[in-house]
């Protein structure tokens, strides 16, 4: 049975919690807690499934639990649920809460935030992968990163621009800054897909508060061969982002669609970006396999470690409250074809681009086009095979600025 807990040391709201819940899910088992030591009590007894806390509790606060459950149990989905607004606060929880929610918080949307973290268990169901993507609060980034972010933000004349720029070069600082900005402490009603206009919603002064009180972007610390690889994993993904907002562009998708590829561009390995920085060993056996083998890193992965990156990275981003279309667009961008839709999307765009990017890479390198990965009867069924011309070349002319630039 599905196991809830809720922590809040106001009777009151556990009670019309618990009356109210009951009636709209009796499937699930509602657990009560009126402070951090009988919600840890609770958590080691019955292993909840969601742990939603308020922020402001005597003595051990919600931060504070959040980051004990996730020592104790990484499984388990994390919810901050409170009315509590001061920053440092609020910012306390980003590492350990996957979502903030704020108080008064309409019936749906919890239940529909709980059930979005129940049903993210079905795209990865090892239990031991499970718990290593439950337990990471924020994800390393690559040291010029955090050089290059601080200099820009001590100088007072820097430009959203220039934020950006360093923002969209970056995997881990992509995802924390959205999840961020689609966090209830903004008070948006709809989500942010968009890297500058996350940057215009956050400010300098809040991206160094992030910063300092999270560490998001601390050294990634590993040996040169890895730093490289993790180097090359961004400059690629960011690669895929301006190929993928090119195609979209063409094809005339709706707005919010351009706008947000970059973004899922980016995202789209953040399940890389975990096996680099977690299982750095077998995933250097993962990429001779790749390499000696000729095979798609997916499949290398996925037996490998029984998941591959688009899962993983998916489940995380399912869990930090990203938009369940972003969610599938990472869980499914290898395989389009298992997801229901008739029309290209954001989805078709993004499988596209990985694959141009991977082809006119390998054609710079050696002069010889490799065979094509790109699934022709997925492309014919959305009327957009006769396309494909096009847009290799749009990859091609991303692969030329690429090359230049890195001279």
């Amino acid at each position: 049975m599905t196991v809830i807990l809720f922590v809040d040391d106001d009777k009151n709201i556990l009670d019309g919690l618990r009356r109210r819940l009951r009636s709209i899910r009796p499937g699930w088992q509602l657990q009560f807690a009126h402070d951090a030591q009988s919600a840890l009590a609770k958590a080691a007894e019955l292993e909840p499934d969601v742990v939603i806390s308020d922020m402001r509790m005597p003595g051990t606060d919600g931060a504070d639990l959040l980051t004990l459950i996730q020592e104790k149990h990484p499984h388990t989905a994390r919810i901050i649920l409170s009315g509590f607004a001061e920053e440092e606060a609020i910012l306390r929880t980003v590492g350990p809460a996957h979502q903030y929610l704020a108080k008064p918080c309409d019936d749906q949307v919890l239940i529909k935030t709980i059930e979005h973290a129940l049903d993210l268990r079905n795209l990865l169901t090892s239990p031991e992968l499970r718990a290593l993507v439950g337990g990471i609060d924020a994800l390393a980034s690559p040291p010029t990163t955090y050089t290059n972010l601080v200099k820009a933000l001590d100088n007072p004349l820097v430009s959203p621009e220039q934020l950006t720029a360093i923002v969209a070069s970056d995997i881990a600082l992509t995802a924390e800054i959205l999840k961020l900005t689609n966090s209830a402490y903004f008070a948006i009603r709809q989500k942010i897909t968009s890297i500058s206009q996350a940057i215009r919603m956050i400010g300098a002064d809040t991206l160094k508060a992030l910063a300092l009180f999270i560490g998001l972007f601390r050294s990634f610390e590993g040996s040169k061969p890895a730093i490289a690889r993790m180097m090359q994993l961004c400059q690629r993904s960011q690669q895929l982002g301006v190929i993928a907002t090119l195609i979209a562009e063409q094809e005339k998708l709706p707005k919010e669609v351009v706008n947000e590829m970059a973004a899922v561009g980016m995202l789209s390995h953040t399940g890389s970006l975990i096996l680099y920085a977690y299982r750095a060993d077998e995933m250097a056996e993962v990429i001779k396999r790749v390499e000696n083998e000729d095979i798609p890193i997916h499949i290398a992965e996925r037996e490998q470690f029984g998941a591959a990156h688009p899962e993983i990275g998916a489940y995380l981003l399912g869990l930090w409250g990203f938009p369940s279309a972003m969610v599938q667009t990472v869980a499914y961008h290898h395989h389009p074809q298992d997801t229901p839709h008739t029309e290209m999307n954001a989805l078709t765009t993004i499988y596209v681009a990985q694959h141009l990017a991977r082809e006119v890479a390998i054609e710079q390198r050696t002069g010889t086009p490799p065979e094509s990965r790109i699934d022709l009867e997925y492309l014919d069924r959305l009327g957009k095979s006769e396309r494909l011309p096009i847009w290799r070349e749009t990859a091609r002319l991303v692969e030329q600025k690429y090359h230049e630039l890195g001279k």
